[in-house]
């Protein structure tokens, strides 16, 4: 009797300890992982900050994805028009579209970049011209700024 009480008693402990060191396990992967991100986020937050090339970028179309927006943006360089993604945190609608804001890029590959969407822009026809944006004349003499 003494012995099968030993021996359920030595099993309960050994199931105990593996359960204690698969928690260990665990919590010590989330603690890399979060290391890792922290990483990788902060090199590319370096990388765009050596990015050199500066434009203007306006947002053209969003998606609602899981955990946030991709927002999808357009800009020009050296007459050629790049078009990229950034995810965001929050809600897009109709009335986040057809705004202007800074971007940078690589100018070594212009496909990476980065908008800058803390801060909307306004600017003017000749800046928009100078950024690549076309533009065409209208009956009335105005001009109009073609966006697609």
């Amino acid at each position: 009797m003494k012995e099968e009480r030993e021996k359920k008693s030595y099993k309960l402990n050994l199931k105990t300890d593996k359960q204690d060191i698969i928690f260990i396990i665990i919590i010590s992967l989330i603690v890399i992982l979060s290391f890792f991100s922290k990483d990788i986020e902060k090199e590319r937050n370096e990388e765009i900050l050596n990015y050199e090339g500066k434009s203007i970028g306006i947002t053209s179309s969003f998606k609602e994805v899981k955990y946030g927006t991709n927002l999808k943006y357009y800009f020009y360089n050296n007459n050629k028009r790049y078009v990229s993604e950034i995810k965001v945190n929050f809600s897009c609608n109709e009335n986040n579209l057809k705004k202007f804001f800074a971007v940078v890029f690589d100018k070594k590959n212009p496909e990476n970049s980065h908008l800058y969407l803390n801060e909307e822009i306004q600017p003017d026809s000749i800046t928009l011209t100078k950024a690549g944006f076309k533009y065409v004349l209208t009956t009335n003499t105005t001009f109009q700024q073609i966006l697609t």
